[in-house]
């Protein structure tokens, strides 16, 4: 994964945030922080890498959980949604919930099991679950069930929720100067959640559950993407395919960093083509360019 500016600053945030939860911080005996993060970002532009990456950081187990993942209390289908964070948070010291595409929870009350993943989702946000049933129900390895007590005070200090999502429109209406809550230029953005509240495009029943300030995370700039490029070593791909990149080329927005994935395949099916398969090697990064870099023109053509 390769990261920016975007990415540092996030990231700084994160571990800090979750350093101030684990930690058990409580500054101020009479105010609740608001420690659970929203993360708001296009698509592809590493939202989900950042977070797992933070959990790494802060060696909690990390539970990444869509809407589309969803399974709902009383749902026959599996083992509850609810009921398998329970677990995490029983066998783990630290757990890492990640709410990851709620920009696709935005439809809670279109039906009855949407209303139902709602009523978990809010649930879950505010700390509250069936402890007493779970206990019931689940069966436990070493046969030691724990107390509704030990798990309630585990559910207070050692789930960590985070949360991210694309709400592209977000994006669209930013980018096309008719912003609703990102001010300034690619990568040195604020967020102005006031603007973002008021457009509707999130919900604020989220809103009001996640920390006051989401963390914006934004595509490369135009010189993240030149470093990108060489770094990667994609540039050298492209010399030996004699097919010159710009990072005017690379357009974010049509998959984020499976683009780079795209490009490099591209390139090197083409020296594939001008090679015998044996004789294609994918060059070094650091590796300086010379006149053999570029793909022979001689030698067996594939069809």
């Amino acid at each position: 994964m390769i990261e920016t500016e975007s990415h540092r600053a996030a990231s700084k945030t994160l571990l800090a945030m979750g350093d101030l939860y684990f930690s058990g911080a409580r500054v101020l005996p009479s105010i609740k922080l608001r420690l659970s993060p929203i993360l708001i970002g296009p698509t592809g532009c590493g939202k989900s890498y950042l977070v797992e990456q933070a959990a790494q950081e802060l060696d909690a187990d990390y539970l990444k959980v869509t809407r589309g993942d969803w399974l709902v209390t009383g749902s026959r289908a599996g083992r509850s949604t609810m009921y398998q964070i329970l677990d995490h948070v029983v066998s783990h010291d630290r757990v890492l919930v990640h709410l990851d595409e709620l920009d696709k929870f935005n439809d809670l009350r279109s039906g009855e099991w949407a209303a139902s993943i709602g009523t978990d989702l809010w649930n879950l946000l505010d700390g509250k679950f069936q402890v007493h049933e779970y206990l019931r129900e689940t069966t436990f390895p070493d046969g030691k069930k724990p107390t509704t007590l030990a798990i309630a005070l585990r559910i207070r200090s050692k789930l960590w929720i985070v949360g991210s999502g694309t709400w592209q429109e977000v994006f669209e209406r930013s980018r096309s100067g008719n912003s609703v809550g990102f001010q300034g230029a690619q990568n040195v953005g604020t967020v102005d959640l006031g603007a973002i509240a008021k457009s509707g495009i999130i919900s604020p029943e989220l809103l009001h559950r996640f920390n006051g300030d989401p963390i914006f995370v934004d595509y490369p700039s135009r010189e993240e993407t030149a470093e990108i490029l060489e770094s990667s070593g994609i540039a050298r791909l492209a010399r030996q395919a004699n097919t010159p990149i710009a990072p005017g080329d690379i357009d974010w927005t049509q998959g984020g960093m499976r683009v780079l994935e795209t490009i490099a395949t591209r390139l090197l099916l083409e020296c594939h083509r001008r090679r015998l398969p044996h004789q294609v090697m994918i060059p070094l990064p650091n590796d300086r360019p010379g006149p053999e870099d570029r793909c022979p023109n001689k030698g067996p053509q594939s069809a």
